[in-house]
């Protein structure tokens, strides 16, 4: 039986994640950083969108716990496979 791991790839990928995951809270925060201004511009549709940046802010914050638990996975399985490797050679 024959398989192939990309590490690099699996690599790559955690940390392409993490780039985006951050890119999205950068754009959260800076609503969230311009609350002032756009309480100021919306009016009364300041606090629906408000509680939506809260919502988002709470979902990134899940978003990022399970995305931590899948790269310490990824990074575990990678491990495990050169192992393997080391064994087989």
């Amino acid at each position: 039986m024959s398989f192939v791991v990309n590490e690099s790839g699996c690599k790559k990928l955690s940390a392409d994640m993490l780039t985006n995951l951050k890119g999205i809270s950068g754009l959260i925060n800076e609503l969230d950083d311009h609350d002032g201004t756009l309480k100021a511009a919306l009016g009364d549709d300041y606090d629906t969108i408000a509680r939506t940046v809260t919502t988002m802010k709470s979902e990134l914050g899940n978003a990022y716990q399970e995305l931590t638990a899948i790269i310490k996975d990824m990074d575990e399985y990678v491990v495990r496979v050169q192992k393997v490797r080391e064994g087989l050679n």
